[in-house]
């Protein structure tokens, strides 16, 4: 096999990533186009990847497109996707799609869809030799054909051969008239795709709310009946104890005092994968004042309730969440605090949009461990940097007990003491 046709093969970025994948010795990022350069860690930093199953090849920029094309759609650009986008689809494979989507927007990576990242998978991992969104490539088609009438490189051939038959095959393959009516049909086609896909969306949605909805409505009715019932024994009338729910009471006694329903405050954490606090580990920080290292994986919880004690409030029942897609529109008057890591995608979805309006209307804070870097971004933001010492737990409290005693003054300046202390 000649040397230029092993290396029109070898050069194109999917082939040498698939190639990488099968043995099993994935690329390394680099931080410049020197092979000898430093190793980048983040493929946010990142700018070259380097490929130690093909050492000849020189490193590929991240950038570098790939014959990987992605349909245009209502909500997608067509066009070539770059390797950057290739690799870290490759890196992201075990995640599911929330966690690929929030790590592609952290990262600046673009993000394929459910369809195009299970297609290129699959094609990577050598399960399936043809990909409807993968474009063949007549440069190494041509390459293959020119070794495979080599008669000296009969090892190196029947490799080449196994790997690129499918694409010579559908390269060679003459394209034959297409019926009118066939072409009609094949414009209203659907793709196929999984249940999971259809009864979920490219989101997992938790309807563990709607549970909990409806025990806090049947609890109310049991509420409501037992004081119908007694209300009728005062008036010694009589009482159908066989009814059940809301239409076991004809007149229900009338309220006293303001409204049992509380208007709980809302602390929103940034759902970013580098965050420290994390809805696993909020509650413990907060109500016990100890930091406790989050687990890697996802936390299942979507909401926290942390049960706050102080001078300035009295006693107050604080919301914690990460999200705020099932956000009322006077839910928004109840945020008091945002905990960010100084990465502005995580205010895409937030009523005020802008970082410097938005910690003008609720308290910001930036968690940090004492020692790391803050972010340039925080220090612009109108937020108080909260720092975490790495070893010494002890100290926990005293950072915990200086962010209540910022964020309760807060509150205080704005009317909500008033509002925890007739909660209470």
């Amino acid at each position: 096999m000649s040397a230029s046709a092993h290396h029109t093969i070898m050069t194109d970025p999917l082939r040498l990533l698939r190639h990488a994948v099968a043995e099993h010795s994935l690329p390394t990022m680099l931080s410049s186009a020197d092979p000898s350069g430093p190793v980048a860690e983040d493929i946010a930093t990142a700018t070259h990847l380097i490929f130690p199953a093909d050492s000849s090849v020189p490193p590929l920029p991240l950038s570098t497109p790939t014959r990987f094309v992605r349909k245009a759609g209502p909500n997608t650009a067509g066009g070539a996707i770059d390797l950057r986008a290739a690799f870290f689809c490759w890196l992201c494979r075990d995640e599911n799609v929330a966690q690929y989507i929030a790590l592609c927007g952290e990262k600046d990576v673009v993000n394929l869809t459910f369809l195009e990242r299970a297609s290129l998978v699959t094609w990577l991992e050598g399960a399936d030799e043809q990909s409807d969104y993968i474009v063949a490539d007549s440069g190494a088609a041509a390459a293959t054909a020119q070794a495979l009438s080599e008669p000296k490189a009969a090892t190196a051939t029947s490799k080449i051969a196994t790997a690129e038959s499918a694409e010579m095959k559908a390269a060679a393959k003459v394209k034959r008239p297409v019926d009118p009516r066939l072409e009609r049909t094949y414009a209203i086609e659907r793709v196929l795709v999984n249940r999971n896909t259809v009864l979920r969306g490219i989101k997992q949605t938790d309807f563990s709310y709607v549970r909990k909805e409806a025990m806090e409505s049947f609890i109310r009715s049991h509420h409501r009946s037992a004081s119908g019932a007694q209300a009728a024994r005062q008036r010694g009338a009589p009482y159908n104890t066989s009814q059940r729910g809301p239409s076991a009471v004809t007149a229900p006694a009338p309220l006293s005092g303001p409204s049992t329903k509380r208007r709980d405050p809302i602390i929103l954490l940034s759902p970013s994968a580098s965050s420290l606090l994390t809805m696993s580990n909020i509650k413990d920080f907060l109500e016990r004042g100890v930091y406790v290292t989050a687990p890697p994986s996802a936390s299942a919880v979507n909401i926290q309730m942390i049960n706050r004690t102080s001078n300035r409030l009295g006693q107050v029942r604080f919301v914690v969440v990460d999200s705020c897609e099932r956000f009322k529109p006077d839910y928004w008057d109840r945020v008091v605090a945002v905990f960010t890591t100084g990465q502005a995608w995580q205010f895409k979805l937030y009523k005020w949009h802008n970082p410097h309006e938005l910690f003008q209307r609720v308290k910001g804070f930036c968690v940090t461990f004492s020692g790391d870097p803050v972010p340039e971004s925080a220090r612009a933001w109108n937020v108080d940097i909260v720092q975490i010492d790495k070893v010494h737990r002890f100290r926990d409290r005293e950072t915990v007990e200086g962010l209540w005693d910022v964020l309760e003054k807060w509150m205080e300046a704005r009317g909500w003491s008033g509002r925890g202390k007739s909660a209470s």
